[in-house]
């Protein structure tokens, strides 16, 4: 039997926070609960109430897929260590939400007071793989009604994230090929869009942390062809890849391939081996405006800039075996307290482009509307 809950009332009907997407109103509302194992969780229980907590995110969504609720859910995390691996989650629920919230966390009211759950890797064989902490990915069953992408309303409140290869990937293009003989990459679905990371700690994330990892990671949060998303109040610290597998290739966000409309905002970004915002391949009119950068580790970022905007032309597409990308447009970065280079303390720009030129859109298939540069802003210092 389906517990339908209204505990969590206050969630819906809360004060927002500046800038947060408000939730619908939802009359009644699917609560799932989790626990560490030490604090009762465990998969084989029924996750459908406090006495009765599951351990896993992974069980998580197997419970509310049985349920399959018309309705918000909350899946509701206890305080407390859970050393878990990679949670692959593909299910949605047309016009309603998924939340993955600290317990007694009320909407706009800050941080609860027992603190934030803390998800670590889980190691192999006495070490660390390559994993993400999560992955947000299109379903793959066609007759799913999220198959072509869509609203999927994932947010996420107040979880420490730590060991991870990569945090959380919202991958709005899982699993399509690009069409045969195409030279312009290609959108292949509606994306995976309208999610939500608000409070959270991304920390010791990278190939760095992951010494059995055979892949790099590529970031924090990662956004492809994922847009309308808000990105709020969060910190992130310790974003870094060794050398060897490509230092120069993690970003705190990197926002790329169609990511667009985004919003970035209040979040504080310490110690990254590369760009702490990378932007790629018509990802347009994201806000990136009101972010520290840098304020209390003194260890800098990798790259010269806090913001880039990068794409692959025909040149560098021919040069790599891969379908040329065009410039991003719109995109703001406004009243952002900037920081220092790694290793050298000198004091980063606001923002760099690659191709270079404010209006060179690509080649072939690429354009930039009139009146529209790929970055612009003031305020930061």
């Amino acid at each position: 039997m389906v517990l339908l809950s209204v505990a969590l009332a206050a969630l819906a009907f809360g004060s927002i926070e500046p800038g947060a997407i408000a939730p619908a109103l939802a009359a009644s509302t699917l609560t799932v609960f989790v626990a560490p194992s030490n604090k009762g969780g465990a998969d084989a229980h029924t996750g459908l109430s406090r006495s009765s907590p599951i351990l896993t995110l992974g069980r998580a969504q197997a419970v509310i897929r049985a349920a399959n609720p018309a309705a918000d859910v909350v899946v509701d995390i206890l305080q407390g260590d859970y050393t878990v691996g990679e949670t692959d989650w593909s299910f949605y629920i047309p016009g309603h939400t998924i939340s993955f919230i600290a317990d007694g966390y009320v909407l706009g009211g800050g941080r609860p007071a027992a603190g934030d759950p803390v998800f670590t890797n889980a190691p192999v064989n006495g070490a660390l793989p390559g994993a993400w902490w999560f992955k947000a990915l299109l379903p793959s069953a066609t007759a799913d009604t999220f198959f072509n992408g869509g609203t999927t309303g994932l947010r996420f409140y107040y979880l420490r994230v730590r060991d991870y290869t990569g945090g959380i990937s919202f991958d709005g293009q899982t699993g399509r090929k690009q069409p045969a003989g195409a030279t312009l990459y290609t959108k292949l679905s509606l994306g995976i869009d309208g999610n939500t990371v608000d409070g959270m700690s991304f920390e010791q994330i990278g190939d760095t942390f992951t010494p059995a990892s055979t892949w790099w990671g590529f970031a924090a949060i990662l956004f492809t062809n994922s847009s309308n998303n808000l990105i709020d109040n969060n910190t992130f610290d310790q974003v870094e890849n060794t050398p060897a597998k490509g230092a120069d290739h993690i970003h705190d966000l990197y926002v790329t391939h169609f990511s667009s409309n985004n919003t970035v905002t209040r979040n504080t970004f310490t110690t990254v081996t590369s760009y702490p915002i990378k932007v790629r391949d018509r990802s347009n009119f994201n806000d990136v405006d009101g972010n520290t950068f840098n304020d209390t580790s003194g260890t800098g970022t990798g790259g010269p800039s806090a913001y880039r905007d990068e794409f692959c032309n025909a040149a560098c597409a021919a040069a790599n075996g891969e379908q040329a990308q065009c410039a991003s447009y719109g995109n703001t970065f406004s009243g952002n307290s900037l920081g220092t280079l790694m290793g050298s303390g000198a004091r980063q720009v606001a923002w760099t482009l690659s191709p270079t030129g404010q209006t060179n859109a690509g080649d072939a298939g690429c354009s930039i509307p009139s009146g529209l540069v790929r970055v612009s802003g003031s305020g930061n210092s």
